[in-house]
Parts: C-alpha cells; structure tokens; sequence
C-alpha cells in the first residue's frame, strides 16, 4: 500500500508548451497529475515504445493469419431488450442505488464492430504501461470512459468478497444454483442462456430479479464462457437486486486491458510467424467488452467518427453509438499516427454530455461525501485494478491531459505481487487530500519542455513512421491483385477454431509439421499461461515468452539528435522534416493515387 500522505494533484510554474504548430512556450502555473519525475525526484524513466520493426510491415488485418473471437462482443437479442424493459419499470430506483441503471440500458445498445479499427488500436498499444502508444503521446481507455460509456462504478464493494454469509441471501443463492442445474439438465457444456431467459423471463418468480442480473453480468460485464452461468456471479447479483453498490469499473477495465495485451501479442507473432515461414493460423478468444474500445475512439479520432445518434433525455452516453457505423479509411495505421492535432483529449469536458461536476472555471473543490468528486478523484489516482483471473496497472498519471491536466514526465511504478486482497486494497485506499482541483471544462493542456524532450528521445521517430505509412499504401493502391496474394496459402486458409488462446489451429498445423516443432509451446491454453494469482502483466509476458517474440527496447540515443543534441523551441528540427515529408505525401497522392486516393487520406 502506498504513502497515506500522496497529493494526487501538483500545482507548480514550468514553462509549458501547446502541442499545435509554431506554438510558443510559456512560463505559467500548471497543474499534474502525481507521481511525476519533478515530483520526487526520480530518475528519468524509460520512454515508452512501441517496436514498429515487431508489426506486419504492412496494415492489412483482413489477410493476417489470425482468428480473433470477441466473445465478450455481446449483440442484445429482442427478447433481452424486452426483459430489460420490463424489469426497469419495476427496479429503476434499485438500479441508480446500486449504480447500474446506466450500464444495464448500455446492454441494449448494439456497436457495430469494425475490426480494422481494432486491430489498428491493439497495435499501438504497450502491455508495459497499459496505454496506447502514439507517434505524438500516450492515451489510454480509463475509469473515467468505463464510467461514462458503460455506466459502471468506481466505488462500492470489492465483486470478489460480495458477502454471502445473511441467511436470506444464501437461500437465493441455493435457489439460482438449483434453477440453473434444471435448466442445464441433459445439457454437455452448462446452462444455455437462452434456457435461463425462458426459465424466468416475465415468470414473476421471486427470484426473477436476482436471474435477471446474473445473466446481465454473465453475458455483458464478467463473459468468460459461451453458456456457463457461474457460481461467482450469483452472489454479486444478489448484493446488486438490494441496491448495493459493487464496484464494477475497475473488474472491467482489467479485463479490457488484459485483452489489449493479448491482442497486441497476437499481432506480433504475425511478424515472427511471417520471418520463420510458419503456415498456421493464431486464434485467440477476447472474452471483454471490448466495444468500449471503439466507442472510446469514436469519441476521440474524428477521423473515424460516425455520425452520432439523435438520443432522448435520461440515455446513456453509449445511446449515441447505437447501431452507426465507422467511416472507412484506406489505411488505419496511417491515420492513428497522424492524428497529433485531431484528437479529442476531453470529449466528456463541455457539450450537452458534459460531466455536471465541471464548473465554468477551475478550482479546487471539497471531497467530503460528494460521490461525483470522489470518483473523479479515484479515475485520477494510480491504482491496481482486480478483474476476474487478472490484476492490471492503472497509470493516468501517464495520460493526464485526458482529464484536463498538464503532462510532466510520469513515474515509473513498481508492480505488485498479485494478491487481488492486496490490489483492492491499494485501489480503495483513503484520501489524505481534503480538496480535489477540478480544472475548468475549457482548459486546454499542455505538456513541460522537459515532456517534450522526453518524448523526442523514443524510437518513435515520426520520419520513419510516415514513411512506413507511405510505401505501405502505395503498395496497396498500386497492386491490382488480390490482397492475398504474397501469403502462404496455409495463411488464407478456413478460420473457425475459436480455441482460447493463441495457437495454431489444429486444421492447418498438418501443413507445416517442421515449423509445429518449433511452436509447440503456443499450444498451451491461456488459463494455464494465465495463473489466477500470477503478478501484474505476467501474462502477456510470459505469452510472448512462449511465443518467442522479441521484447521492445529503448534505444541509447535518440534518433532525431543525439543524447546531447540541442533542444530548439519552437522551431524543431522534426517540424521541418515533417514538412518535407507533407509536401513528398502530397506529390505522391497526386502523381500516383488521383483524386480518389486524395480524398481517402486527406
């Protein structure tokens, strides 16, 4: 557990810099998001990277040799949307107790999913730090998103120590066991939920309720199966159908960012697969709602935004993403790494949606017993998140603009020891701040001169990056063949083992037996890989371990400059070349794509 005395927020005077062209810097008060390097005087951290040389070279997920299964995906069938009708006219009071009206009406939304637009996100993202890696910053999906866009909470009860020891409780317990042994009856792989739905679905039983949310949380918060209803969900929907909070944000964000990870790691083993001639195909089963990921990138990347839309008063957020779809782009990759000046940092700040808690200008505001606050204070703090079999890091000190506060360089933060008592512990730890500053929903951050200079020293170079993304599309627009063509033929074979985890499929592993020898070591489940008590981040590690992916490194010295290069404000050497590089792109698109390329990527 850490120091009772933190300060989550650092008032100090740096000289601050706009991330928009020809800005200039400017001495002022800032506030951060603790822990910062000025902080406590630490050593100046690794920068974060993303090892481009370890992605396909180039973006075209459609023909990866990868079966992605989002399980955790759930689309809301009718009879679902009338059950929740149905029991909101009866239990809306219950639900706003408990914190869950929100996330259950969320349920009956359906996100069209656009795979590459997930795919293009998994890329960039970094096990280490739990954040996205940008050519141009870090962000990350954070409690703050969960809260908004699914409608789950922050505070209350732990979903693992949900007490089950009230006698009236255990009795409701033993009468959904039961139930679900009667419907799973003569069934070979557990409870089929669309028998649980026909058991209770309008009965009117006195437990109707109670089945009710524990189907809710099996199929759209806590999915781990596809049709099990397991015995650790009864007790958390019981403490939810008296109005008891649960905090369920934090358990679904882990789940996200563990799925993130292996994703990511899927990806990569494209590329390593690719350079060892392999000739299998990589499953890997994605178990959580991984539709907060698109919609928390519709709400940034305008680039990719649908039209929103048209929602009534007293919807959720999510309402607004209800069955639209994703504007297509030629090249995704292309378009997450030019996004430096388009992307939204505070899409939750002002508008008709905006948080209520915001006032017209900053301030520092009293905790006290103000729910709104206390939240906000909890999505703004690092912490250790507890999910179902995975504990994972939350750093928003890494992302602070995402909240409205100025980026210094973030602390590196030492993992734990896996113990999910221990993690709840760290996450719900007291407040030793009496007052929270909120910042005015208009502000705009910056980051420090020494951010910058930091963040120039990654091997994120923004040079090779655009050119990668250039010869990548003009192999695309100047190859008349299929998108296929160029892959083993095992690679575009039929895709369909959805086994959990990542391995070859078993129907196109005959067809290299040599390169099987060699990735024997994959074929071992993600339970296995994934120990219930492992420590935080183990199992992506201990995947890629497997897998025989090269970790990512830092180099010793920057390639834009050296380690003792000069740091020039606010004419940058990198701005010039990004010109050159702009005035080489347009050059192309005319010579080479004709208008139809030019509007695709304009």
């Amino acid at each position: 557990m850490r120091d009772q005395t933190e300060i989550i927020v650092e008032k100090r005077e740096e000289v601050m810099l706009s991330s928009a062209r020809n800005a200039s810097p400017t001495l002022r008060t800032a506030h951060f998001l603790n822990p910062t390097r000025a902080s406590i005087k630490a050593l100046v951290p690794k920068n974060p990277s993303l090892c481009p040389s370890t992605l396909p070279p180039t973006f075209d997920p459609e023909n990866w040799p990868i079966d992605a299964t989002f399980y955790g995906w759930q689309e809301p069938t009718a009879n679902w949307k009338s059950w929740v009708r149905h029991m909101e006219g009866m239990y809306e009071p219950v639900w706003k107790r408990a914190g869950i009206h929100s996330a259950i009406l969320s349920s009956t939304y359906r996100v069209q999913r656009d795979y590459d637009w997930i795919i293009g996100l998994a890329e960039k993202w970094c096990p280490e730090t739990n954040t996205f890696i940008f050519p141009w910053a870090e962000a990350t999906v954070t409690l703050e998103d969960v809260v908004i866009l699914g409608g789950y909470s922050v505070l209350g009860s732990p979903f693992f120590s949900c007490s089950r020891e009230i006698r009236e409780d255990k009795e409701i317990e033993d009468k959904l066991k039961e139930a679900r042994s009667e419907v799973g009856r003569g069934l070979t792989r557990g409870v089929c939920q669309i028998g649980w739905m026909e058991e209770f679905m309008f009965s009117g039983s006195e437990i109707e309720h109670e089945a009710f949310l524990s189907l809710w949380l099996e199929m759209f918060v806590f999915h781990d199966s596809e049709n099990t209803l397991r015995d650790c969900i009864f007790p958390i929907a019981i403490h939810l159908a008296k109005g008891e909070v649960v905090a369920l944000a934090p358990a679904v964000l882990a789940s996200i960012y563990r799925d993130l990870g292996l994703l990511k790691a899927t990806i990569v083993a494209v590329t390593e697969f690719r350079r060892r001639d392999y000739a299998d195909i990589l499953a890997v089963a994605l178990w959580s709602p991984l539709h907060l990921v698109q919609l928390w990138a519709w709400e940034r990347f305008p680039a990719f935004q649908p039209q929103a839309s048209s929602i009534r008063n007293g919807e959720p957020r999510s309402a607004l993403w209800d069955k639209v779809k994703s504007r297509k782009v030629e090249n995704v990759r292309f378009v997450l790494d030019s996004a430096t000046e388009t992307f939204c940092w505070r899409p939750y700040a002002t508008g008709r949606y905006g948080l209520e808690f915001y006032k017209e200008k900053e301030e520092w505001r009293e905790l006290g017993s103000n729910q709104d606050l206390l939240s906000f204070a909890l999505c703004l703090r690092v912490s250790e998140l507890v999910g179902i079999g995975c504990i994972e890091q939350y750093l928003p000190h890494r992302v602070a603009r995402q909240f409205g506060f100025d980026q210094d360089i973030p602390c590196d933060i030492a993992k734990s020891n896996g113990i999910p008592e221990l993690a709840w512990i760290n996450y719900i730890r007291p407040f030793s701040v009496t007052k929270l500053f909120v910042p005015s929903p208009f502000f705009v951050p910056d980051v420090t001169i020494k951010y910058l200079r930091w963040w120039k020293q990654s091997e994120l170079d923004s040079h090779d990056l655009l050119k990668n993304a250039i010869i990548a599309a003009v192999r695309r627009k100047r190859s008349s063949r299929k998108r296929s063509e160029g892959l083993p033929k095992a690679w575009i074979g039929k895709k369909g083992d959805n086994n959990v985890g990542i391995f070859p499929s078993p129907s196109n592993a005959k067809a290299n037996n040599g390169a099987l020898s060699e990735v024997k070591s994959l074929q071992k489940p993600v339970e296995c890989i994934m120990n219930l008590n492992t420590e935080i981040g183990r199992p992506v590690r201990a995947l890629e371990n497997q897998a025989g992916i090269p970790r990512c490194h830092t180099p010793s010295k920057s390639r834009v400059g050296g380690e003792n290069s000069a740091f020039e404000v606010p004419g940058l050497a990198l701005e010039s070349r990004i010109a050159i590089l702009e005035k080489a792109i347009a050059e192309l698109k005319a010579a080479r794509f004709g208008s139809r390329f030019e509007k695709n990527c304009s």
